[in-house]
């Protein structure tokens, strides 16, 4: 099977069985690689950090309740002295 020359493009070639675009530049390839590492790790990054301000959001949440309670609490102990 003869793979077909992609114009503009000395490096890739097309598949006529599959229409697949092979990139028969191995340096390019590893390039490619390595930048999609990098998107994946910052997208993993970015996702713990937003995790981890929706953890400290609820913590917050849950101090905000806990004040309040106590400030109920404290009120109607005042209340009773009254």
């Amino acid at each position: 099977m003869t793979k077909l020359q992609v114009d503009g493009y000395s490096n890739l070639v097309k598949d006529p069985t599959t229409g697949g675009i092979i990139n028969g530049d191995p340096q390019s390839y590893k390039e490619y690689k390595k930048k999609r590492e990098i998107a994946l790790q910052n997208i993993n990054e970015k996702n713990a950090l937003e995790n981890r301000v929706i953890d400290v959001e609820k913590d917050i949440n849950k101090v905000k309740s806990d004040v309040n309670d106590i400030k109920n609490m404290l009120q109607s102990i005042i209340d009773k002295l009254i």
